[in-house]
C-alpha cells in the first residue's frame, strides 16, 4: 500500500520474500549516485582485486578500482559498505588481519585472494622483483647451479 493508504504496488513476489535488510539495502542503494555500477564494482573487487584494498595506499588503489568500474574513487567506500547494509554481522564485514595493512572482505576464497595479489604485482609493476629469500625461485637457481657444479 501506498503512505497514504490509498493504492496498492505490486513489486512481485520474488521482492516480498526478501529479508527486510534487502529492503533496506535497496532502499538505501537506490540514494546512491552511482548505483548502477555497484554489481559490476563488486565483481571485480571480489575476483579481480581478491576481496581487498591495502590501506596504506588506499586512495591510489581507489583510483584504480574507478578506472574500472567507473566509480568515483571517493565513492568507493560507499560501495564497499552494501555488504554491511544487506547482509549485516556483527562486526564489519571488511576487516584488517593481526597487524597488516590489508583491509579485506571476510569470506574471499584464497584463489580470489591470489588473483588480487597478482593484479598488485601487475599495478606496482613488481615483476622485476627478485627475491632473495630461501626457497624463492631465484634461491632454487642458485641451489641447483651449486648442486650441478658439485655432480660435475
Amino acid at each position: 500500500m501506498s503512505e497514504d493508504g490509498k493504492s496498492f504496488f505490486f513489486q512481485g513476489l520474488a521482492y516480498h520474500v526478501l529479508p527486510e535488510t534487502f529492503h533496506d539495502g535497496i532502499g538505501w542503494l537506490r540514494k546512491q549516485s552511482n548505483f548502477r555500477r555497484y554489481a559490476t564494482f563488486w565483481q571485480q573487487f571480489l575476483w579481480g582485486w581478491g576481496g581487498f584494498y591495502l590501506e596504506d595506499r588506499a586512495e591510489e588503489e581507489f583510483e584504480w578500482m574507478a578506472q574500472y568500474s567507473g566509480i568515483p574513487a571517493g565513492e568507493i567506500p560507499t560501495a564497499l559498505e552494501a555488504f554491511d547494509r544487506f547482509f549485516p554481522i556483527a562486526g564489519d564485514w571488511l576487516t584488517t588481519p593481526g597487524s597488516t595493512d590489508i583491509h579485506m572482505l571476510k569470506m574471499v576464497p584464497f584463489i580470489f585472494q591470489g588473483i588480487g595479489a597478482h593484479q598488485r604485482r601487475i599495478q606496482y609493476n613488481l615483476s622485476a622483483l627478485r627475491p632473495s629469500a630461501p626457497y624463492t625461485i631465484p634461491d632454487l637457481a642458485r641451489r641447483i647451479s651449486c648442486a650441478v657444479d658439485f655432480l660435475l
